[in-house]
């Protein structure tokens, strides 16, 4: 269980198209039950749960006078804090409690955060004492990625030319919703994506063709890629790999080696150049003593 002040915000965690929830204590100081409250300048929460609801009017007992209520509101950052939050996070008050001594009223809440897509966006927690005491809780939601949705492997067809494989893909909802297509940071630049932007066709209808290039320039090593799609709402993620085109050895291929064809060498008989130089009767062109007989003569 986390115990953070309001100088420091809580993280609540969760894996996109998961869900969590985590229990909320919210520490309130300076309530007196009947008269007007003081703003609390350090409240402390401690977290175990999540749920979900916006805003709703609760009536604390345990303790407390009947004319103490409080009001609480998850108030987003931005607007696009609230698209992507307020369909993901819910909060219900469970239970109210009181430390009589110490005048320190707990608030115990749920909280629900179940996010179709990654995100990381901050919020604050607002209760408010219909006496007049106002405390704010900063809380920061973070989605990480979800596990991927597929694996699609694209065969080469050969180096510099591009094969293309296809899927279709709806939106989850009654009517169309645009989307936008890209690969994550890390991802070969030999894979490409068409069409970028779009809108995805509802559901129960064929659905919008995404198709995914591969064009390699060398086969020595591993192509990969991260593709996400995602709409406003939603977000899938597919692993894409790239491999080299598959090779089919030769078949009823005889294992011998065929001579047919090839001429073979002819046995040459070796010379005797002795044998020929005692044959010679008068000197060789090539001797400084041109045409001298070699025959000894008599007188």
């Amino acid at each position: 269980m986390e115990i953070i002040d309001q100088h420091v915000k809580a993280v609540v965690s969760c894996q996109a198209r998961n869900r969590t929830e985590e229990r909320v204590e919210v520490l309130l100081t300076g309530v007196v039950p009947g008269q007007t409250a003081m703003t609390v300048s350090s409240p402390d929460v401690k977290f175990t749960e999540k749920v979900g609801h916006i805003q709703e009017e609760v009536q604390v007992s345990n303790g407390l006078s009947t004319t103490d209520e409080f009001l609480y509101e998850i108030r987003y950052d931005s607007e696009e804090s609230r698209s992507q939050l307020e369909p993901s996070v819910g909060i219900e008050l469970v239970r109210k409690e009181r430390d009589t001594p110490s005048g320190i009223v707990t608030l115990i809440f749920n909280i629900i955060f179940a996010p179709n897509k990654s995100m990381r966006h901050s919020a604050t927690l607002v209760v408010k004492c219909v006496t007049g005491g106002i405390w704010k809780f900063p809380i920061q939601f973070v989605a990480t990625e979800s596990n991927v949705d597929d694996i699609i492997e694209i065969e080469a067809a050969g180096l510099n030319k591009e094969s293309v494989v296809g899927f279709r893909l709806s939106s989850q909802t009654r009517y169309p919703e645009p989307f936008s297509a890209y690969f994550l940071p890390g991802s070969d630049l030999e894979f490409s994506v068409f069409p970028q932007t779009g809108e995805l066709m509802p559901i129960g209808t064929s659905g919008t063709l995404i198709t995914v290039g591969f064009m390699p320039s060398m086969y020595s090593r591993k192509h990969k890629a991260t593709l996400v799609v995602q709409t406003s709402a939603m977000e899938w993620t597919y692993e894409i790999n790239g491999v080299a085109p598959k090779t089919t050895p030769p078949t009823n291929v005889s294992s011998r080696i065929c001579s047919m064809g090839i001429k073979q060498p002819t046995a040459t008989q070796k010379r005797n150049f002795l044998r020929e130089n005692l044959k010679l009767t008068t000197t060789a062109v090539s001797s400084p003593i041109k045409g001298v007989s070699l025959t000894l003569r008599t007188k």
